[in-house]
């Protein structure tokens, strides 16, 4: 079935939500990565349930050990319902520490999220990380 152009825009808006997040998190600008989020967000990385602020602090303390980390998204799967949505989205997160550690760490897995329309823009209301695989090693220096 063919989309409207409202939902063609919707879908475009919680993609760029989505990519939003990533980019912020490689980027390590977690004022923008509590932008994503509802004020009221919950958070589920793995057995941790988090709010906004305390998902920023967790990915801050998580990823202020890597040089560099890049989080590939896609493979989105967006449904929408007036101004309720929810996405599943393929990840696939490369952490590479400094050149002296010479350690790389991938996730791969799915973020499973529900979204809703505040004040006009789409943002995440409750996140699911399913880490599905992980891989560490060692990298020539």
């Amino acid at each position: 079935m063919a989309l409207s152009a409202g939902e063609l825009a919707d879908r475009q808006q919680i993609v760029e939500v989505i990519d939003r997040y990533g980019t912020a998190l490689d980027s390590k600008n977690y004022e923008r990565f509590k932008t994503c989020f509802s004020e009221d967000a919950r958070v589920y990385y793995g057995a941790n349930e988090f709010d906004r602020e305390a998902a920023a602090k967790f990915c801050e303390a998580t990823l202020s050990p890597y040089a560099f980390t890049q989080h590939l998204l896609g493979n989105y799967e967006v449904q929408i319902d007036g101004d309720l949505a929810s996405a599943r989205t393929y990840l696939h997160a490369t952490h590479v520490t400094p050149p002296e550690q010479g350690e790389v760490f991938v996730v791969g897995g799915t973020y499973i999220d529900e979204l809703a329309r505040q004040d006009g823009e789409w943002r995440i209301t409750m996140r699911t990380l399913e880490a599905e695989w992980s891989e560490r090693r060692k990298i020539a220096a």
